[in-house]
């Protein structure tokens, strides 16, 4: 059975938040939000669902059709360069990674595990025939002041996925 893909946004009484949900009706993806939302946020009734697969314009379509056909009933998330990202169960909520390279770089990165990670950051910088990148994937809370954690729990819930970077005025925000 072939999915759609559903714009989420969630009213709360800080903001609100979106994200996008993977069901194959408007009624499944609302059980969805009652099963992952609802017994932590009670106040997270207040919810609206849009379907936007046959909306999205070209440049957002990338692995579109792939998570329509084979994705699980979940969240999804768009990265500009690998496309949608199917948020793997049993836990939907998404993680930062920090990535170290061998040049003393460092990137953060947030996606649902560290292969997705990873794709994103090797697709940001190709690399030519015979050239090899060595990094290592770490765990980017770890060692994160508190201070820069800021906007990171919206961030991790929702997505999207993709390289993230710190503000200091506005905190994180992913491209």
């Amino acid at each position: 059975m072939r999915m759609k893909l559903y714009q989420l946004e969630i009213k709360r009484t800080n903001g609100s938040v979106k994200g996008h949900i993977v069901a194959p009706t408007e009624e499944r993806a609302a059980e969805l939000v009652f099963e992952l939302f609802k017994p932590d946020n009670p106040e997270g009734n207040d919810f609206a669902l849009e379907r936007v697969d046959e909306i999205l314009p070209a440049d957002r379509r990338v692995g579109l059709d792939d998570l329509l056909e084979h994705a699980s009933v979940g969240i999804a998330s768009y990265s500009q360069p690998i496309g949608w990202v199917g948020h793997v169960a049993p836990v939907p909520e998404l993680r930062l990674f920090r990535i170290d390279d061998t040049k003393g770089g460092q990137t953060f990165i947030i996606a649902p595990n560290a292969d997705v990670a990873s794709a994103i950051y090797i697709s940001t910088a190709p690399l030519g025939k015979g050239e090899y990148k060595l990094f290592r994937i770490f765990d980017g809370l770890t060692d994160l002041p508190a201070e820069r954690v800021m906007n990171l729990k919206s961030l991790l819930e929702f997505g999207p996925v993709g390289i993230a970077t710190f503000h200091e005025q506005n905190g994180w925000s992913v491209h």
